[in-house]
């Protein structure tokens, strides 16, 4: 009986296979067909439909909406795979590319890599090598060292006034760790989260890997990137488990005003999402920026860094705030992958939160930078932006015509590197300044851009 069972079972899994690889050889006509009319790769309306398919085809037959969820994304993953779907460009993809020239001794203006010249304070630096002389060097708590977390509460009570417990709080391998270890505390395959775009690639591209679905919520440059309620509502499905935000925002710079922040999370508690909110550039902001920590959602998590406030992208150190049972979550991912940060950039990382003076100076220079740099971008006709509230970056708009994929390449061969727009979404007509250099590097580069398009 027992080997009659097995043999049946063998024999199903079989035929899932076989169906599998009918369905795969349909996709591919699917993508000829596609291809042939100029239809997109992806249509959201018909992946809603699939998914309301196997949900309820999931209660029919007993088995649980999760696990058919996760069969629905590994079909879909081998569709989009075999109709030839590929990965857009990234910023990783241009950095890339300039080092290479660099390499070959051309020398170049970077203004594509979102990392700010400035120095660490010195009491950072001090304090790492404080701690690596006094054999500092052990493993610690995935969670990060008691006095890292305790000066981490007393930061976000001053910056805040949110009273932090201490099993609200973990240090994290990074900020973008912290960004995949909560999308992964939250979402699982087969799954759904919104975001809003133009926005940073690693959301979509941690979503990906995860086999979760990417709902995107596009904003415009005609509205001032300002994010509809109404679409953001109509993005979320039964499947839909986060909400993830991120304000000063990165490519645009735009801040959403506490009235915008407040009705998100009003609908992400009515819906029951988690609010994802990476809030990396807060401290580069010329206005009043919402917090997750300040407007509480029911459910949120705060990803954070020190790379951009005080200069310390080599460090790889960010953190995360959220509920006790989330911050176990992230923590044991943190130690099935990493462990820990390593116990003497911790020690440095205490005193970053004291470094008050330095925070100042760094959001001076960048305010400035943002300054000059729409300054010089106002005496270029054939380009339009809209002013950042804050980040690091401007996006403008091409208005010949011309993609910035295209532009941004004959912008390569005359020495200055930028981001194409459709490294943070549908938006083939943009690119990302990145404003991590000098002001005078930084005005030359736009002036070489000028004379392009000039």
């Amino acid at each position: 009986m027992l080997e009659e069972l097995r043999a049946q079972i063998a024999q199903a899994t079989s035929e899932i296979i076989r169906l599998a690889g009918r369905r795969t050889a349909i996709a591919r006509e699917v993508g000829r067909i596609k291809d042939l009319k100029s239809l997109p790769a992806e249509d959201g309306d018909v992946e809603d439909a699939l998914v309301s398919e196997v949900v309820a085809e999931c209660d029919r037959v007993g088995i649980g909406r999760r696990s058919g969820l996760k069969i629905l994304s590994a079909l879909l993953a081998e569709s989009k795979r075999a109709q030839g779907m590929k990965e857009g460009v990234t910023p990783t993809s241009i950095f890339s590319k300039a080092v290479a020239l660099e390499r070959q001794g051309v020398k170049m203006v970077r203004l594509d890599v979102g990392e700010p010249d400035f120095r660490p304070p010195r009491a950072v630096v001090k304090a790492c090598s404080d701690a690596l002389f006094a054999f500092r060097t052990h493993y610690t708590e995935a969670r990060g060292i008691p006095e890292l977390r305790s000066a981490l509460r007393r930061y976000l009570g001053r910056k805040y006034g949110f009273e932090a417990d201490d099993e609200q709080v973990a240090v994290t391998p990074s900020g973008r760790f912290a960004v995949y270890a909560a999308l992964s505390a939250v979402v699982g395959e087969g799954e759904s989260t919104v975001v809003i775009e133009p926005n940073w690639p690693a959301y979509r591209e941690t979503l990906n890997h995860l086999g979760a679905r990417v709902v995107v919520v596009r904003t415009r440059f005609e509205d001032g990137w300002t994010p509809s309620v109404r679409e953001i509502e109509e993005a979320v499905h039964p499947n839909t488990k986060a909400i993830v935000i991120s304000y000063p925002n990165n490519p645009t710079g735009k801040v959403v005003t506490a009235r915008l922040f407040e009705a998100i999370v009003r609908l992400a508690d009515d819906l029951g999402l988690t609010v994802i909110s990476d809030e990396v550039y807060n401290e580069y902001s010329s206005r009043p920026c919402p917090s997750v920590l300040k407007t509480t959602p029911k459910k949120f998590i705060l990803t954070s860094s020190f790379s951009k406030t005080w200069a310390m992208t080599g460090f790889r150190i960010g953190y995360v705030v959220s509920t006790p049972e989330t911050i176990a979550t992230i923590s044991k991912t943190t130690s099935l992958m990493l462990t820990s940060v390593p116990e003497f950039i911790q020690w440095g990382a205490i005193r970053a939160l004291d470094a008050r003076a330095e925070i100042r100076r760094n959001t001076r220079q960048m305010r400035a930078r943002v300054q000059a740099a729409c300054e010089a971008l106002d005496g270029i006709g054939s380009l339009e932006y809209c002013r950042p509230d804050g980040a690091m970056y401007l996006f403008p708009r091409i208005k010949s015509g011309e993609t910035g994929g295209d532009f941004t390449g004959r912008l390569l061969d005359r020495g200055v590197s930028v981001t194409p727009g459709t490294a943070f979404g549908d938006y083939d007509d943009f690119f990302r300044i990145s404003l991590g250099q000098p002001k005078g590097v930084i005005l030359e580069g736009i002036s070489r851009m000028g004379e392009l398009l000039s």
